[in-house]
């Protein structure tokens, strides 16, 4: 990719930053748009022209863009859609109304797809977030030291199966399984609360299987992982983490490994298809 300015459309976590920090390295002029409340402040040390929204103001994120020569983006980190469906964390404009007006649903695909042929129309291409951020993509193989048991690896792949269903109906990425059964299902709540909703059920010794969704688009709602993961698997006892591998992203990786080792909790990069048990140890760059 050749150098020039490069917009980033900054939502929760680690994610814009390190596309912020990867960015500047290559020499990109980067012009970030973010949202109070969401979009980590930090971001301001790393991004010179930054520009504080309201969820909604498409058509002023559109023209902050187009005025400083923006051409590209790449939408970093994620905004729950509960958050969406809160009119009070909204300021929707014109060109927002209009855009929620032609929804034909609120899946989470038909959202972000409708924003990115929003941005289209105005010449903003929308890059996937693979370009930047091909280092933190999950590897295939044993992350941690220790490996599911042989029983765990059985959940690993009906829960494989499962996430993949969900996945096929856009309801979310992320299950929790035991013993070949389903504890909870993501939906709308997210990764996190949906682990800890185990931890309600009581049912310890569970495993956390997080996969793409078939046909993922890698612009948008890429499965991610992170020490907030392995947080709430500790608080819901669970005891293994299988995500897919080249379609992941792990945010804080040494601190979500760390974390892990520590809990005996053991993670494991999977493939989307084929054996999903495996004895090989990875030390990612």
């Amino acid at each position: 990719m050749n150098v020039a300015n490069v917009g980033i459309i900054a939502g929760t976590g680690h994610m814009p930053l390190h596309v912020a920090h990867e960015a500047v390295e290559r020499g990109h002029r980067v012009v970030a748009i973010a949202f109070p409340g969401f979009t980590d402040p930090a971001i301001e040390k790393i991004v010179p022209e930054i520009f504080w929204l309201k969820l909604g103001q498409v058509e002023r994120a559109i023209s902050v863009l187009r005025s400083h020569g923006i051409k590209r983006v790449v939408m970093a980190g994620k905004i729950e859609k509960s958050n969406l469906l809160r009119l009070w964390h909204l300021r929707p404009d014109r060109r927002a109304l209009r855009l929620i007006r032609s929804l034909s649903d609120w899946r989470d695909d038909t959202i972000l797809a409708a924003i990115a042929a929003e941005l289209q129309r105005d010449g903003i291409v929308v890059d996937e977030i693979t370009q930047w951020a091909a280092r933190l993509m999950a590897p295939l193989g044993l992350l941690t030291g220790s490996a599911p048991s042989q029983r765990q690896w059985k959940d690993i792949e009906f829960g494989r199966r499962m996430a993949q269903g969900i996945g096929a109906l856009d309801i979310g990425q992320t299950v929790v399984v035991k013993n070949l059964a389903v504890i909870a299902v993501e939906a709308i709540d997210g990764t996190d609360r949906t682990i800890r909703r185990a931890r309600d059920l009581d049912f310890p010794n569970s495993v956390v299987v997080k996969m793409a969704k078939p046909n993922q688009d890698m612009r948008f709602d890429v499965p991610g992982v992170g020490p907030s993961t392995v947080e709430s698997m500790i608080a819901a006892s669970a005891r293994s983490l299988a995500v897919e591998a080249g379609k992941t992203l792990i945010t804080n990786y040494a601190e979500m490994i760390g974390k892990a080792e520590d809990a005996g909790i053991s993670i494991v990069g999977i493939p989307a298809d084929g054996p999903v048990a495996c004895d090989r140890r990875v030390f990612p760059d």
